[in-house]
């Protein structure tokens, strides 16, 4: 192991033991597309040839699309080179996009067909852009990646990488303002692959639902298929993960909670006629899989004991952008359902004021070119201030009670943590979506029901379930008002509600 200290080890290292296993997997007009280990490990180095040949040593290069293989080529083929990839969110709009690309001093931006119609913008606002590299379609203004691998198979970037170079910059969702340039190291990333011993996944399929420019997908997906030479299962669409889990035939997924409670949800409305729900679990997930992976958000312990009633095991992990992203891994049957897993190795955790601190060799090298945002996450000694309220037991699992920033302070002095509030609420099937928040002296929700929920009065459902969990508060946490919407909540990427914007 001592030989894995960079991403492009990584690479090397997977071609080197898997070879001509299937790495990814893709499901394109009615087939399916497979590429191995070896030869993504060919068309990164073809890749990096280019970059070497056209760009400087320290280049920032950009990547905005949906996830396949030609995503997975550039941002790999980029860190390859020595160079530092940036990828973006594809939902994001194009002025951001745009912001972000001059932000981080991008030199050069691949993209797929969702974004050609912005490319006039990208081109008024980012001057230091020089190249613009469709992934898969041919356009007379644009290089197409396929003639550059072409032109540069059997060639690689003879550059040295180090583990303390940047190997990324990921910027956060900016759910309470304008998002923020993470970088993470070679070291960083390579660390937080093999901080756990999370079982032997060698020839199992993984769904891949996130986008990679998330790196709780990056890392759990991407990275640690490579690692251990699983298969990754490209799912083109949120929409599409049940057809997907049914296609693919998957062993592992990585799910964010909101997803895991909808698939919930949808399996419970089937189970209403029968008493076989092992049966309904293997209709929708079929009869390979064996364990579902959550994070990016608190998953309760009512979703967790809502799988196992139909024969499934869900483990949640906890973790953030700025470390890696993994701060805790998920246990199978884990015995303390209400934490959010065990520690992972080499990994500090603290509490100081009630705010989780964290120190590990995957902890961000700071926000890029945004010294006064570093300084308020990082601790001259390298503690990172994660903004999560929590504890931890003695056994080294960690228990998370809510955000820092979102905490709702009221004049008598009470502390509400509104996650602590929405999180009794999870597994309920009549509401899809709730956010609670400070309204003046009083405490309010409001709630999205699920639109596909049949009730004669879903309303009166959920106010009765309110009224229950209010009894279990005392007066400060109870809520008070409930306004009921009839659109979901503004989102990231990775489907977290952006609390700024739940007027919209």
């Amino acid at each position: 192991m001592n030989e894995l200290k960079t991403v492009k080890d990584l690479v090397y290292r997977s071609d080197k033991l898997f070879g001509n296993e299937t790495f990814v997997r893709e499901y394109i007009k009615k087939e399916f597309r497979d590429t191995s280990f070896h030869d993504f490990r060919n068309a990164c180095d073809s890749l990096a040839a280019w970059i070497n040949k056209n760009f400087t040593s320290k280049a920032h290069l950009a990547i905005v699309g949906a996830t396949s293989f030609e995503y997975l080529n550039v941002f790999f083929g980029i860190q390859c080179s020595g160079r530092t990839a940036v990828p973006l969110d594809t939902a994001n709009n194009p002025e951001n996009i745009a912001d972000e690309i001059c932000r981080s001093d991008c030199e050069a931006l691949f993209l797929d067909d969702k974004h050609v119609k912005d490319i006039p913008l990208f081109k008024e606002k980012c001057h230091n852009v020089k190249y613009f590299i469709h992934l898969n379609k041919k356009y007379d203004d644009m290089l197409l990646l396929s003639d550059i691998t072409n032109e540069f198979a059997g060639q690689s970037a003879d550059v040295e990488v180090s583990e303390d170079d940047i190997a990324a910059i990921l910027f956060t969702s900016g759910t309470t303002g304008r998002s923020k340039g993470v970088m993470l190291s070679h070291g960083n990333l390579i660390d937080n692959v093999t901080c756990y011993d999370d079982g032997d996944y060698h020839g199992k399929k993984l769904l891949s639902v996130l986008p990679i420019h998330h790196v709780y997908c990056l890392t759990c997906d991407i990275h640690c298929s490579l690692f251990h030479g699983a298969t990754i299962c490209v799912n083109d669409s949120l929409m599409h993960i049940v057809r997907n889990l049914k296609l693919f035939e998957p062993n592992l997924a990585t799910f964010v909670p909101m997803i895991a409670a909808t698939i919930l949800g949808r399996m419970k409305a089937a189970a209403q006629n029968t008493d076989n729900k092992r049966a309904i679990a293997e209709q929708v997930f079929g009869t390979n899989f064996e364990v579902i992976f959550s994070g990016g958000a608190y998953l309760s312990p009512e979703i967790i004991e809502g799988y196992k009633e139909f024969g499934m095991d869900i483990a949640q992990g906890y973790g953030m952008t700025e470390c890696s992203p993994r701060i805790c891994t998920g246990i199978r049957n884990c015995p303390k359902p209400e934490s959010v897993g065990k520690i992972v190795n080499g990994c500090e955790v603290k509490i100081v004021d009630g705010e989780i601190w964290v120190k590990s060799k995957s902890v961000m090298k700071g926000y890029y070119k945004d010294p006064a945002e570093t300084a308020n996450s990082l601790t001259p000694d390298g503690w990172l201030m994660t903004g999560d309220l929590g504890h931890m037991d003695d056994d080294g699992y960690l228990y998370i009670t809510g955000r820092k920033k979102n905490l709702i302070i009221l004049s008598n002095g009470e502390n509400v943590s509104p996650e602590e509030i929405e999180n009794k609420f999870a597994a309920f099937p009549p509401i899809r979506e709730m956010v609670v928040y400070a309204d003046g002296e009083k405490v309010s929700a409001q709630v999205y029901p699920d639109p596909d929920y049949t009730s004669e009065n879903v309303q009166a459902e959920i106010q009765k379930k309110i009224d229950e969990v209010n009894n279990t508060f005392m007066p400060a946490k109870r809520i008070v008002t409930v306004i009921f919407r009839d659109k979901e909540f503004v989102k990231t990427a990775s489907k977290k509600i952006i609390r700024a914007r739940i007027n919209e």
